[in-house]
């Protein structure tokens, strides 16, 4: 995703931002694009990650190049929980470069942000979540949300054994051979990519693009039902983005189900034609998938 989308004009360079902020005031997240000199020390560190990402091959044989050429600084408040990311050449937020977090030249650093594109994820840091996970031992956890897909799913398991990239397997409950993911299509992929972010994302903030992608729109009031649960268990604001008119309605349909969880989302229509983008509460959410109102 070229992050110049996100600005108003579709333009990224130094100096352009926007800002979010509640109705009452209390929140607020700003969203400004830095030069590499503004970033400081970060940028050295970027540079040495990505030399160290050429020579590793990705799950899905991704060779393209990256660059950082900006960073992006998300700042919810404070100095404590401010943080810059590397923006590269031709837009895409750097994946796998928040963890750890990087510093300013401020010298402070702020809480975890995971992005979730559209875009193949590296081996290297989904192998390092998934030793997280293993960590906590919440792996059952994350092999029970899979189910969502695989009702049969039982177990899933990372190779890192076969030289610089890494896979995965899964294992079903009726026995036999374990499968490559990639057999499962890819919408198990992307459930897998979304779920683990989340551990990533703890007491921080997760960026999805497309969140509905690889996912049949069936199951869409599930997806979001476990998008909920997982972000307040975890400590985790989400935004996510989609064109899907299934994907929207699909959370409406969850908050008819589920009325405490209005207060939980919004929908935010953005639009090169407004300066502002256009707000919906929960409550308007659903009221719009009772009554087939287009919100997109």
């Amino acid at each position: 995703m070229d992050v110049a989308h996100i600005f108003h004009g579709h333009v990224c360079t130094p100096g352009v931002s926007f800002e979010l902020s509640s109705d009452d005031g209390k929140g607020t997240l700003r969203v400004k694009i830095l030069s590499l000199e503004e970033v400081g020390e970060a940028a050295d560190d970027w540079d040495l990650r990505v030399k160290q990402h050429k020579m590793q091959s990705t799950l899905f044989d991704s060779d393209e190049d990256v660059t950082p050429i900006f960073g992006m600084s998300i700042d919810r408040g404070d100095h404590e929980r401010k943080i810059v990311l590397p923006v590269m050449e031709g837009g895409p937020i750097g994946i796998g470069y928040e963890v750890p977090l990087r510093r300013m030249r401020s010298g402070y650093s702020g809480n975890p942000v995971h992005f979730l594109t559209l875009d193949a994820f590296d081996p290297a840091p989904m192998g390092g979540l998934w030793d997280t996970v293993l960590e906590k031992g919440v792996e059952a956890e994350i092999v029970s949300d899979m189910r969502l897909l695989e009702p049969d799913l039982d177990s899933i398991t990372f190779l890192t054994s076969a030289g610089p990239g890494s896979g995965i397997l899964l294992g079903l409950h009726n026995g036999g051979r374990r499968l490559p993911i990639s057999t499962y299509g890819d919408g198990m992929k992307r459930l897998l990519a979304l779920r683990l972010s989340f551990i990533g994302a703890e007491n921080g903030v997760l960026l999805v693009d497309e969140i509905d992608a690889g996912l049949h729109w069936t199951v869409m009031e599930e997806m979001w039902k476990l998008v909920i649960e997982v972000a307040r268990r975890l400590n985790v604001q989400v935004f996510a983005t989609t064109h899907s008119y299934d994907c929207i309605r699909g959370l409406g349909f969850l908050l008819r189900k589920h009325p405490e969880l209005e207060e939980q989302v919004s929908l935010q229509k953005v639009t090169r034609l407004r300066p502002e983008a256009v707000y919906l509460q929960g409550d308007q959410i659903r009221i719009a998938a009772d009554q087939d109102i287009e919100v997109r």
